[in-house]
């Protein structure tokens, strides 16, 4: 295998890990917590606490920086998450 194929690969590789860190199977943060399902590449996001969040716009993610208490944005969206792998919200 030549070198600029390995490092194709290798870099190809270290981009699907980045899309499969976000918390909440790369769900938006801010939709889990109005109770709305919105899938994410993750592509925005911001670091909370060592994780990742994903969210689906621009927007989605201003209003997560805008929350006064972020804590409790995320355990909001952390309590409705549950319903999501449980299937029984799509």
């Amino acid at each position: 295998m030549k070198i600029s194929s390995l490092i194709a690969l290798v870099a190809l590789a270290g981009l699907s890990l980045s899309a499969a860190a976000g918390e909440f199977g790369n769900r938006c943060t801010t939709g889990l917590t109005k109770g709305v399902v919105v899938n994410s590449d993750c592509s925005i996001n911001e670091m909370f606490k060592g994780n990742t969040l994903c969210f689906g716009n621009e927007e989605a993610k201003q209003a997560f920086l805008d929350s006064k208490d972020k804590q409790q944005f995320v355990a909001k969206a952390a309590a409705f998450y549950p319903k999501v792998l449980s299937g029984s919200v799509k």
